[in-house]
């Protein structure tokens, strides 16, 4: 038995290309060949788990990011 609630899905279609670039220039200037999606997807990923909100963020092998929703007693509330 599963004792996980359903997942509702929400899907990012699109970055930014003025982004995307800006990160291609700073990683090609450090000479990482890491797609700057992989990066943004770490930064967005860090940005959610360091926040004061219950909600973490972690990446999957897929190159998505899975956002879930945790209360916990010294968190703020979103609403």
């Amino acid at each position: 038995m599963n004792a996980s609630p359903p997942a509702e899905t929400l899907t990012l279609r699109e970055i930014d290309p003025s982004l995307l670039e800006h990160v291609r220039e700073r990683l090609a200037q450090r000479h990482r060949d890491t797609p700057p999606e992989e990066l943004v997807a770490a930064l967005m990923t860090s940005i959610l788990d360091n926040s004061g909100y219950p909600i973490s963020a972690t990446r999957t092998d897929a190159g998505q990011i899975r956002i879930r929703y945790r209360l916990r007693s010294f968190s703020e509330p979103i609403l």
